[in-house]
């Protein structure tokens, strides 16, 4: 009998497992890695991604993915893992792939002082509803997500991404990639992806859950042939 197959998920910048409540009728069995806290304000994203990896350990029919920083990260740890897989949603291969104005915006992040951060999150609204097409119920849960965060989780994330390059991927390792074609955060045109999603933003699971879900099955379907 085959195992059945895990999907593993990373959440985005100062967001959570709720975050990736419709990718649960993937049909896989869906796990959320949470974030610990940064060992220090420099410790780089391809450490703390490691440190990630030694707490789950390796497992059999492991695929991994996440959104934005937490595509980052399952690129990371994709290879100490064992991981058949790997599905970028919204997601890069390095700092250069990301939008100035949003990198002017991680800058301005890692440099505030923590009651700072923890006060930003006040704009969480209107910057979702500048950069997303999200519902007003979709827009209250990222902002409770945002506010409940840890500050020097979020500060040390915004300093993480400014520096990231990738891993190098083994060949053989599947990464696959849909993105939102109206993506401002990672622009379309900054990266290569198999399916593009029309009129999709960044947050395109939860936007496009539907989209999504069926690109990840499928991928995984293939895989398993």
């Amino acid at each position: 009998m085959t195992a059945q197959r895990t999907l593993l998920l990373f959440p985005g910048l100062g967001a959570d497992a709720r975050v990736f409540a419709p990718q649960r009728d993937i049909p896989a069995r869906i796990e959320v890695a949470e974030w610990p806290e940064p060992l220090s304000e420099r410790e780089p994203l391809s450490d703390y991604a490691g440190r990630i990896a030694a707490g789950i350990g390796c497992r059999p029919n492991l695929y991994v993915g996440g959104v934005s920083l937490g595509a980052m990260v399952a690129l990371e740890v994709a290879r100490p893992l064992g991981a058949r897989g790997v599905f970028l949603i919204g997601g890069c291969f390095s700092h250069r792939q990301i939008a100035p104005l949003f990198k002017a915006v991680l800058a301005l992040g890692g440099a505030m002082p923590l009651k700072w951060v923890k006060a930003s999150v006040a704009a969480t609204p209107l910057a979702l509803r500048v950069f997303e097409d999200l519902t007003n119920n979709q827009i209250a849960l990222m902002t409770r997500v945002l506010r409940d965060h840890s500050p020097r989780q979020i500060r040390w994330s915004c300093r993480a991404l400014m520096r990231w390059e990738c891993c190098a991927t083994s060949p053989d390792l599947p990464v696959h990639a849909i993105h939102g074609e109206k993506d401002e955060i990672v622009p379309l045109r900054n990266v290569t992806a198999q399916h593009v999603i029309p009129g999709g933003h960044h947050l395109i699971n939860l936007s496009h859950a539907n989209v999504v879900n069926a690109f990840i099955a499928d991928r995984i379907r293939m895989n398993a042939r």
